[in-house]
């Protein structure tokens, strides 16, 4: 499993809106893709989560409702993140990464992110944590503020328009991604490329920790992200990434998203539900 790596930092952990934080040890426990919709730009839409963690179960089930709220992943391409920093708590949670708990640390890190009521900047790490398009963040359990913010999002003018396709052989998948200029300054900043491979669905027997004898029922669980490719100007060619599947799904379990974000602040330029063949 590979993602970009984060410089290390301290773990500090806030609780925001209605997220939830971690306790030191010993502490006592507290659908497919498609054409766009008319309506607008898809829009990126991550979750940082655990298992471990009582709040997160509420923002995994608003995350599996997108599609009977009307948000298709031609509207909305959802990813889940599954972070370790709870993995000492009570729980390991499966699906669970360092690369996972660094990605939410680099936005921490990069300070670009802004609350919904406009206030810059992040102070620490906290589940669950949406962010849409890499821009602002919130608790994943305040559905209003995050169906009010894909709405903006999705109104927002389009820079770059991704599209692709997968070619599968065998256990990898090669992704070829056309990129193309929606703007005349689309390319005037460096982007990063990449792919994400996604378990649809997820349903894990907890027996331990704050969610002790929950069944836990989750969707676009994120598996593995490939290595970015950095596209300094408008690329001539398609681009192509080749990911692998987890070893313990078939690909007709599994989501390929393309990821276009800003090299400097991550705020995300496109992103693209990759329809797969059938094996």
């Amino acid at each position: 499993m590979t993602a970009v790596r984060a410089t290390t930092v301290m773990l500090a952990v806030a609780l925001l809106g209605a997220g939830c934080v971690p306790m030191a040890s010993g502490a006592a426990p507290g659908g497919g893709g498609g054409d766009r919709s008319a309506a607008g730009r898809t829009v990126l839409v991550e979750l940082f989560t655990s298992q471990g963690c009582s709040s997160c179960p509420a923002a995994d089930a608003f995350v599996r409702e997108f599609p009977r709220l009307g948000l298709g992943r031609n509207q909305v391409v959802p990813l889940t993140f599954h972070v370790d920093y709870w993995d000492d708590l009570g729980w390991k949670d499966p699906f669970a990464a360092r690369a996972f708990t660094d990605r939410q640390r680099r936005y921490a890190e990069l300070g670009r992110l802004r609350s919904p009521e406009g206030e810059d900047g992040l102070q620490g790490i906290y589940t669950p944590q949406m962010v849409v398009d890499g821009a602002v963040h919130f608790s994943g359990r305040r559905r209003d503020v995050a169906l009010q913010e894909i709405r903006k999002a999705a109104a927002a003018p389009a820079l770059v328009d991704v599209d692709g396709q997968a070619v599968l052989r065998g256990n990898q998948a090669q992704v070829t991604v056309r990129l193309t200029a929606r703007a005349a300054d689309a390319f005037r900043q460096p982007w990063r490329l990449f792919v994400a491979v996604a378990a649809r669905a997820a349903r894990t027997r907890v027996t331990r920790g704050e969610n002790s004898g929950d069944t836990l029922e989750e969707a676009a669980v994120v598996r593995s992200l490939s290595e970015p490719v950095r596209i300094a100007s408008a690329p001539a060619e398609p681009v192509t990434i080749t990911v692998t599947k987890p070893a313990d799904l078939p690909w007709s379990a599994l989501e390929l998203d393309a990821v276009l974000a800003s090299e400097s602040s991550w705020q995300v330029g496109a992103v693209r539900a990759i329809e797969l063949p059938t094996p």
